[in-house]
């Protein structure tokens, strides 16, 4: 194996063992994966919430049902390990295409390895299992047709289906039409044959997006999740990005990188490039889990750039393999093998391999899995209510990572009791909660609260956090 070979292999090699490493965050995954099953066994789609009873009954449009199937089956055949392994191949698929689309850029092997690498940097922390990691895949791949819409332009008409199957399993799909649009405004600023069928592709791409049981709602959807003040106010990857966080240092310093490179680069840069490059900088900006699509997005403008550098020029050379280049190889390849959770010993609690399964506290679900009842009604901390959903079906939690689905004065009452503000008994009573669970890193003054009232009565202390019941329940 070439030295060159070695970092096209790491290019893709790294990320998978970063996935085969870190846990698998139930923040999110945990209620898909309860959504997906119940999809599977009623082979129906639910439109209403039946998880939570402070917005039971209410409308829930599930748009992210595909990605709930595929998560749920996978479960259903290989368990926690297959959840693993699928999210390493979504992330192996994702930097495969994202360096191939800097191969057909232009760049040589290892410079196109290094961005591939540095595509990475600036996404790890969006590479959570979930519906977005699909939608990452997907996006990449629109983008690799797209760099590639001059050497092959018949193949831009696969953006469609593409886009049709994207908005299936994440909001995100109106970035496919997007970046189409941006290249039929590049190649019609430069008067480059065949930018009407660019056109046409972008807008069959956003008819493609109402083939899904929500229709054109589907539009209305993705816009509102976006601009919804209860969502942008409460949740901090909705959030504008801060530099003060290694993420938001990530996306600035690359966003410093990309503006030298543009401002040193030997051809100036066309208007609809510079404003592709505005778009996805601004997308990152808006939120920070809008991060995740920069660096993705901008690689059309970014690559061709290094391409026609020196860099690029001087690496194109000949090289003569060398044993030790393989060894690392091999190496990687047994260090995923023995990263696999199949080896580890089962957390009884979660009922998962060891440290495979994170935000979620395992003797706490343990004590709540022998003594909470389909009668009793849990308030949790929002972080622990996917993991509460998928773990305790039986019994209704409080809220859960479906922010949008929760009405104002819900979270309002929820952030009073949290605090154990005005009225924060009356609030409990009048939600019928039988169950509190709280989380040992969050606010310590409802715990306090709970102990000292003579109503309610502590079951569960440990590391992750207590567990009280009210005094006249009977166990």
């Amino acid at each position: 194996m070439t030295f060159g070979a070695l970092w096209l292999f790491l290019a893709v090699g790294l990320p998978v063992l970063g996935a085969l490493i870190a846990n698998l965050s139930s923040v999110d995954l945990a209620y898909h994966l309860r959504a997906g099953a119940m999809i599977l066994d009623s082979g129906a789609l639910p439109t209403r919430d039946t998880f939570t009873f402070t917005a039971a009954g209410a409308p829930w449009l599930d748009q992210q049902w595909g990605a709930q199937v595929i998560l749920a089956a996978v479960y259903r055949v290989a368990g926690w390990t297959g959840l693993v392994v699928l999210r390493a191949a979504l992330v192996g698929l994702l930097f495969g295409v994202v360096l191939a689309t800097c191969r057909r850029a232009g760049l040589t092997g290892r410079v196109a390895a290094w961005l591939t690498l540095a595509v990475f940097l600036v996404t790890a922390v969006a590479l959570a299992l979930r519906p977005q990691l699909f939608g990452m895949v997907l996006f990449a791949l629109v983008v690799y047709l797209v760099v590639d819409r001059r050497t092959h332009p018949n193949r831009l008409w696969l953006v469609v289906p593409v886009v049709a199957a994207w908005a299936n399993f994440h909001g995100s799909f109106f970035l496919g039409p997007l970046i189409v649009g941006l290249a039929w405004l590049v190649d019609g600023q430069a008067r480059v044959p065949g930018a009407r069928r660019i056109l046409a592709v972008a807008l069959l791409a956003v008819l493609a997006a109402c083939l899904n049981p929500l229709g054109p709602q589907v539009w209305a959807y993705a816009a509102g999740l976006t601009t919804n003040a209860g969502v942008t106010a409460r949740i901090t990857e909705w959030q504008p990005t801060s530099v003060a966080t290694v993420p938001g240092l990530l996306f600035f310093g690359s966003a410093v990188a990309v503006a030298v490179l543009v401002a040193r680069a030997r051809r100036r840069s066309s208007w609809p490039a510079l404003l592709w490059l505005a778009v996805f900088f601004a997308i990152g900006v808006y939120a920070a889990r809008g991060v995740a699509w920069w660096p993705i997005g901008a690689l059309p403008v970014v690559a061709p750039l290094l391409a026609a550098g020196p860099a690029n020029a001087r690496l194109q050379t000949t090289e003569r393999p060398r044993r030790p280049n393989l060894a690392i190889a091999v190496a990687l390849v047994l260090a995923a093998v023995a990263l696999l959770p199949v080896w580890r010993p089962v957390d009884p609690g979660l009922g998962a391999p060891a440290g495979v399964v994170g935000s979620a506290p395992s003797g706490i679900t343990a004590t709540l899995r022998t003594m909470a009842t389909p009668q009793d009604r849990l308030l949790n901390p929002q972080p622990w209510g996917s993991w509460f959903e998928f773990a305790l079906p039986g019994v209704p939690v409080a809220i859960d990572s479906r922010i949008e689905l929760f009405p104002r004065s819900v979270w309002d009452d929820y952030e009073i009791v949290s605090s154990a503000g005005a009225d924060w008994l009356g609030i409990l009573d009048r939600w019928g909660v039988t169950v509190i669970a709280t989380a040992r890193d969050g606010d310590p003054r409802l715990a306090a609260a709970l102990s000292e009232n003579a109503g309610w009565r502590e079951v569960q202390d440990d590391a992750d956090g207590l567990v009280f019941v009210r005094s006249s329940r009977r166990d």
